[in-house]
């Protein structure tokens, strides 16, 4: 058990209740401070929580010597912005997926955690969830034999409204960054960052992706076929199928989910999985774990790997516009 760490929370809207709720259960944890453009909204937060410290404030919270790490909630044009504040200020951060708006933006956090030594993740919490983990090990292990095919898909029903977070460009919007990340995630934490990329996509009308399909090739010739939508409800299940049968990861993939080995015989097997929490516990255990060793990135979620994501969705994004 290493020190105890003060928590800060730059954006109280509903990932950050999310969160909060996994890191209240680990130990090693204060809940310091909450900081919101409105105070109002920020000592809301503090009470329902228990955190000491509320600010109508970002550049406010950050001043104080005592925080020692903060959660970046806000909507995904904000992230960079934020990122950075923290980082001059000497914060460790762990940053809501996507990391940033491109990979340029990416490269100055990633440079500026380096300049100032300070520790830096992307917040992308199925990576440490104990089901994806496993899912991972599962596959290296050879239950499938050869990988040859990885199915994912994420979609819900979002009625179209110009004003809403999903399909503003201004706030990051569309169905790619916001939802379509997990399967593109998962496809790369699983094979690798694709040697080809094919899109077909659904624009809504402010020009963000509604519906976007993805197929990739990866280097060892597995196949991913990837789709995130708001215009249906798809099965947001992840199955990899192999030479052997096909290994799943039940509905609500990316969360802590039932993990299942259906042989080609048509048997099925359920693997045993332990997990505590609601699931954001575990990433915020993780950057605390790095704290203590003194790292400034994480060998579980490093910065390659998100190098690898967004300039993925960089080219995804890209391609989803022309056509």
């Amino acid at each position: 058990m290493g020190k105890t760490y003060k928590w800060g929370i730059i954006g109280p809207g509903n990932i950050a209740n999310k969160f909060t709720e996994g890191l209240q259960i680990l130990p090693n944890v204060e809940k310091y401070a909450v900081a919101s453009r409105s105070l109002e909204k920020a000592e809301t937060f503090k009470t329902k929580y228990g955190f000491e410290k509320a600010f109508g404030s970002y550049e406010e919270m950050l001043k104080d010597p005592a925080l020692d790490v903060v959660y970046i909630a806000t909507t995904n044009n904000l992230h960079f912005t934020h990122t950075m504040m923290c980082l001059e200020a000497g914060k460790a951060v762990l940053c809501e997926k996507p990391f940033a708006s491109n990979l340029s933006q990416v490269k100055q956090m990633i440079d500026k955690a380096r300049e100032k030594q300070v520790f830096l993740m992307e917040a992308l919490w199925s990576r440490l969830i104990p089901s994806m983990i496993q899912f991972k090990t599962q596959i290296e292990n050879g239950i499938i034999g050869k990988p040859f095919l990885f199915q994912c898909d994420f979609g819900f029903i979002s009625p179209f409204d110009p004003y809403k977070r999903i399909y503003n460009p201004e706030l990051g919007g569309g169905s790619i960054p916001d939802i379509g990340i997990y399967p593109v995630f998962t496809a790369i934490y699983l094979f690798g960052k694709p040697e080809t990329i094919q899109v077909a996509s659904v624009p809504a009308p402010t020009g963000t992706d509604r519906t976007t399909s993805i197929l990739f090739k990866h280097k060892n010739k597995e196949i991913s076929m990837l789709t995130s939508s708001f215009e249906m409800l798809l099965e947001n299940e992840a199955r990899v199928y192999g030479e052997k049968g096909s290994l799943k990861l039940h509905r609500m993939f990316h969360m802590p989910v039932p993990l299942s080995f259906r042989a080609n015989d048509g048997k099925e097997t359920y693997i045993p999985l332990e997990m505590v929490g609601n699931g954001y516990n575990y990433e915020a255990a993780e950057v605390m774990a790095c704290l203590d060793k003194g790292l400034i990135e994480s060998p579980a979620m490093p910065f390659s790997l998100s190098l690898e994501l967004m300039s993925t969705l960089d080219e995804i994004i890209e391609k989803a516009k022309n056509g």
